[in-house]
């Protein structure tokens, strides 16, 4: 195995999903050396939607793409449960704007990965990071086969590790996910549809089992403004009868209960597509002497959304003000404060929502806080503000003061 005459710099980043790729721009635009490995050729062919919260759509300014202004935008949100609705607007917020954004997962990675490379950062795409190369306990690079099967080497001072969810160049390195914390199952399929034009989301919380039970989890339909709607479901880890339910199934009936009323085509225009997420920083450690794990390979997924679009944006960036640091310092130290940031962004929250993930699970609870939610506004607006972490600082609204009431309560409870 010999070192490909380019794959030398400052910063290997392990995968050009959103957060890799913005992470490889931002250190791009730093000056640094960046070179990205990324398994998958851009285009690629997952044509499902993706959710851009109010908070994702935040961490995308940094970048300052463009293209983020003509997203398909989505300024409200249906709520339904047991054949009743009620539509809101996302919660207002002084640091996020008031609606969230749809796009194809294909077309986002792809202006993310343009981004990296406008920057300066060198991509290598239809390229794999088999093992990473360590040496004497340090990381220094991976181990890379090319499309035409020739192995080379990539070195770097540092590494990002944002390979997805089952991280196999993490779980290399010495990380591994903490069994017991909840983690989720999705399922989506894309279907053409003439309300792929409507300007809100819907989310169906009234998911349950066929004896009846409640599922910890929700349904939703996603119009792209591209012809498509995304149908999905995300069935959390903590439901009763997670282990027999299969997504695939349920996916299906979500499809048969609401898809005529979206007008959604017969057939998908892909097979559908499963996944597993680990949520609530489940995965550990975090950092490495010379590497750092960033979203879903940190397992950094809300814990009582599913959504992991957002963190791994917000965790690339910190990732990369940490590295930046270190180079600019050059001293690997500075790598110690990540474990502490990532901390400080999502410690509290993070387990308040693994400890309210379980509770969820107890089916009395879920239906009455679903039926809730879909039948009064009020109740929509307080349960949107939790789920999506758009709490306001120092404010007294009802969503602040039940977390902080949770928040209490989760300092002396054992941890989920």
């Amino acid at each position: 195995m010999t070192a490909h005459p380019s794959a030398t710099a400052d910063v290997l980043v392990i995968g050009g999903g959103p957060g890799g790729s913005a992470a490889a721009a931002l250190l791009a635009r730093g000056g640094h050396r960046v070179i990205v490995i990324e398994r998958d050729v851009f285009p690629h062919s997952d044509r499902s939607g993706a959710l851009l919260t109010p908070r994702s759509l935040t961490a995308l300014q940094q970048l300052d793409l463009p293209e983020v202004e003509r997203f398909h935008r989505l300024p409200q949100i249906r709520l339904t449960c047991e054949g009743r609705s009620t539509t809101t607007t996302w919660p207002r917020h002084p640091d996020f704007p008031g609606y969230a954004a749809a796009i194809s997962f294909s077309a986002l990675n792809h202006r993310l990965i343009q981004a990296a490379a406008a920057e300066g950062a060198t991509v290598l795409a239809g390229h794999e990071a088999t093992d990473p190369i360590v040496e004497r306990g340090f990381a220094r690079g991976a181990n890379v086969t090319a499309p035409d099967g020739t192995t080379f080497e990539a070195r770097a001072e540092y590494t990002i590790v944002a390979d997805g969810a089952n991280s196999r160049f993490g779980r290399a390195l010495g990380t591994h996910r903490r069994p017991s914390w909840p983690y989720a199952l999705g399922h989506r399929a894309t279907y053409r549809s003439p309300l792929h034009d409507a300007n809100e989301v819907e989310l169906m919380v009234d998911l349950s089992d066929r004896s009846g039970t409640p599922i910890t989890g929700y349904g939703w339909m996603l119009p792209t403004g591209d012809g498509n709607v995304t149908v999905g479901v995300m069935m959390m880890s903590t439901s009763p009868s997670f282990q027999v339910v299969n997504p695939g199934h349920l996916l299906e009936r979500v499809i048969a209960d609401h898809g005529a009323r979206w007008h959604l085509a017969a057939e998908p225009i892909a097979p559908g597509v499963g996944r597993r997420m680990p949520l609530g920083m489940s995965v550990e450690p975090s950092a490495g002497p010379t590497y750092l794990l960033i979203g879903d390979a940190v397992g950094a997924g809300n814990p009582l959304s599913g959504v992991g679009i957002e963190a791994s944006l917000e965790t690339g960036t910190l990732a990369a003000g940490v590295i930046d640091d270190a180079l600019q310092s050059g001293s690997a130290a500075a790598l110690q404060q990540y474990t502490q940031l990532l901390s400080q962004h999502y410690g509290s929250f993070f387990k308040v929502g693994r400890l309210a993930n379980r509770m969820l699970g107890q089916p009395s609870m879920s239906r009455r806080i679903s039926r809730a939610a879909a039948s009064r506004r009020p109740a929509a607006d307080v349960a949107l503000r939790l789920a999506a972490n758009e709490l306001r600082p120092g404010h007294a609204g009802i969503a602040e003061l039940a977390y902080r009431v949770a928040r209490t309560i989760s300092r002396v409870a054992p941890d989920a």
